[in-house]
C-alpha cells in the first residue's frame, strides 16, 4: 500500500511540476498544478513520507496564491503545519507554517477567526521554547480579533493569554490583556463578562503590589452602575480595604467568597497566594466559613491603615505571593 501510494505521489508531483512550468507556447496552469500537488501531498502522507508531503502542500499553496484562491492556499499550509507538528515533531517548522497559514486566511478576507486560531497554535507551540516569541504571537492573534471586529469570538483567547502570563509571572502584561478584554466586552455590550474582567484587573493589580492603582480602578469602574451594584465590586472594595489594613484573615476569607468562582480561574488562584503587606501568615479558617458582608468593615470606615511602605526595612512594596500547595482550594 505504501509503495503504491509513493509511486502515485511521485507521478502526481511530476504532473504538477509540468503544469506549473508551462511551455514556449502556453502559460503555467497554476490551478491544475495546485490540484496535482495537493493530491501528491495526500499520497505522500499515506506513504508516510511526511517531508515530501509538506513540500507538496507548500507548493500547492503557492500555486493557489497565483490563482488568488487564498482559502485553499491557507488550507494547504495548515495541513503542512499539522504534519510538521504531529508527525515530524518539528516545532520550529510548524510555528513558521502556522504563521503563514494565518496570513493566508487573513488575505482571504472572510476567515479572520481561522487566521487568529492559526496564530494561537503557533503561540502555543512557542510557550516552552521562547516566551517572548509566544507573547508576540498571542498579541498578534488578539489584534486580529480586535481589528477585524470579531472580539466576541476571541474572549476565550484573551483568557488563555492571561493564564499564560500569570504562569510566567508577567502580571503587568496580564493587566494589559485584561484591560483589552474589558474594552472588547464594552464594545459588544457583554456586561456580565465586563464586570468579571474588571474584578480580575483589580486582583492582578493587588498581586502586583499596586494597591493605589487598584483603588483608582475601583473608583473608575464604579462610575458605571452595572459594576457598582455588582458582587464583584463589593468584594473588590473589601479586598482593597483588607490589603490596605494589612488584614490577611479578611483578605483570605474574601478569596473564598462564591463570587470568586465566576471569574477567570487563574486569577482566582492567584488571589489565594497574595500575602498582604504588614500581615503575618495566618492559618486557614478551621471552620472554612466565609466572612458575611455584615461583619466586614463598611467602605470608608475609620479603621487604621497600615502603609505598605512603612512596615519595616525588609518589606518589599509588592504583595508577597505565596506558593504553598495547601493555600490552594
Amino acid at each position: 500500500m505504501e509503495s503504491r501510494s509513493l509511486k502515485l505521489a511521485q507521478e502526481l508531483a511530476k504532473d504538477a511540476q509540468k503544469a506549473a512550468k508551462g511551455s514556449w507556447f502556453s502559460k503555467p496552469e497554476w490551478d491544475t498544478a495546485a490540484q496535482f500537488w495537493s493530491k501528491a501531498a495526500a499520497s505522500y502522507k499515506t506513504a508516510l513520507h511526511y517531508e515530501e508531503a509538506i513540500d507538496c502542500y507548500t507548493k500547492a499553496s503557492e500555486a493557489y496564491v497565483q490563482t488568488n484562491i487564498n482559502f485553499l492556499a491557507a488550507k494547504c499550509i495548515e495541513d503542512a503545519a499539522t504534519l510538521a507538528e504531529k508527525k515530524l515533531k518539528n516545532q520550529s517548522m510548524a510555528i513558521s507554517l502556522y504563521c503563514r497559514a494565518s496570513d493566508r486566511y487573513r488575505a482571504h478576507g472572510s476567515s479572520p477567526d481561522r487566521a487568529a486560531e492559526m496564530m494561537v497554535m503557533a503561540a502555543k507551540l512557542s510557550e516552552n521554547v521562547d516566551t517572548e516569541k509566544s507573547i508576540q504571537l498571542y498579541d498578534q492573534a488578539l489584534s486580529i480579533y480586535e481589528t477585524e471586529d470579531r472580539g466576541r469570538f476571541g474572549i476565550e483567547t484573551f483568557k488563555q493569554v492571561t493564564r499564560f502570563l500569570i504562569d510566567k509571572g508577567r502580571l503587568s502584561e496580564a493587566v494589559e490583556i485584561q484591560t483589552r478584554l474589558a474594552a472588547v466586552c464594552e464594545q459588544i455590550n457583554n456586561r456580565p463578562e465586563l464586570t468579571k474582567t474588571r474584578m480580575c484587573i483589580i486582583i492582578l493589580l493587588l498581586a502586583f503590589g499596586d494597591n493605589v492603582e487598584a483603588g483608582k480602578k475601583l473608583d473608575e469602574f464604579g462610575q458605571e452602575m452595572s459594576f457598582a451594584r455588582s458582587n464583584e465590586a463589593e468584594i473588590s472594595d473589601y479586598m482593597i480595604q483588607a490589603y490596605n489594613n494589612g488584614d490577611q484573615d479578611m483578605f483570605s476569607d474574601l478569596c473564598k467568597d462564591q463570587t470568586m468562582g465566576f471569574i477567570e480561574s487563574s486569577v482566582a488562584r492567584l488571589a489565594l497566594k497574595i500575602r498582604v503587606p504588614g500581615a503575618k501568615r495566618v492559618a486557614p479558617n478551621p471552620a472554612g466559613a466565609q466572612l458575611p458582608p455584615s461583619q466586614l468593615p463598611a467602605h470608608g470606615s475609620s479603621a487604621p491603615v497600615i502603609n505598605a511602605y512603612d512596615v519595616g526595612p525588609s518589606h518589599q512594596p509588592e504583595a508577597e505571593i505565596g506558593d504553598e500547595d495547601d493555600d490552594l482550594l
